[in-house]
């Protein structure tokens, strides 16, 4: 496996958060990770990524302990973050946002394959990201994270505030990361419908804690997952 976690606990000060959170990603798998509002699933990707120190247990990429390293350094261990809200530099243009991401790279990121991605950027490289409409900085957002050329990216509600369209756009993009580029890719994600059209594996989290696990089409056989993240609906 490419990333795995196990036995996770993290928090912020005494406030304990995470318990005993433990799943694998592989090379070319979407594991995409789904709870309610403070189960705990955008503090699980801050443990991961060294945003925040985790209490106990470890996490590894590649065979490599990365537990507790500092953020800074994860992209040069293979493992980029995506946060939630986008985050882009607003003043800063579309190129110099992607280039950011290709400090590992010393400048040499591949901006080519980023455009290949997300074709509508390449008129708007001289743009300042601000300008962009919210579909295109999360599309900035997610390439910068590509330039580091990471074996794992971690992505924390891509869809959030996103038009239908541009959702189904992204999602697209992750499910061609994984077989064009075999990446490991763990998704946080509240449209449960999104997620679980392109991720192979789900994880369930629910106060903290890893509840279930199983494929989309085993997960949404259970009552629980059904009525609680699908209303009802077929996805």
């Amino acid at each position: 496996m490419t990333l795995i976690v196990s036995g996770l606990d993290a928090g912020y000060g005494k406030l304990a958060v995470l318990h005993e959170v433990s799943f694998e990603v592989a090379r070319g798998e979407i594991v995409a990770v789904v709870g309610s509002n403070g189960a705990g699933k955008t503090t699980l990707l801050r443990a991961v990524s060294g945003l925040i120190r985790p209490t106990a247990g470890s996490v590894t990429l590649e065979g490599r302990t990365i537990t507790g390293k500092p953020a800074e350094k994860m992209a040069g261990f293979g493992l980029t973050h995506v946060p939630e809200n986008r985050l882009c530099f607003p003043t800063l243009s579309v190129r110099d946002n992607l280039m950011l991401g290709a400090w590992t790279k010393k400048g040499h990121g591949d901006v080519d394959s980023i455009l290949e991605l997300f074709p509508r950027l390449r008129t708007r490289m001289g743009q300042a990201a601000g300008t962009l409409s919210g579909g295109e900085q999360q599309m900035v957002a997610i390439g910068r994270g590509l330039m580091a050329n990471p074996t794992a990216i971690m992505l924390d509600e891509p869809s959030i505030g996103l038009a239908p369209k541009v959702v189904a756009e992204i999602m697209e993009v992750l499910s061609r990361l994984c077989v064009e580029k075999q990446l490991a890719v763990l998704l946080v994600e509240q449209n449960v419908r999104a997620s679980f059209k392109i991720a192979h594996r789900a994880v369930v989290m629910h106060r903290g804690r890893v509840a279930l696990t199983g494929t989309p089409a085993e997960l949404v056989e259970l009552p629980e997952v059904h009525n609680a993240y699908l209303g009802g609906a077929t996805v």
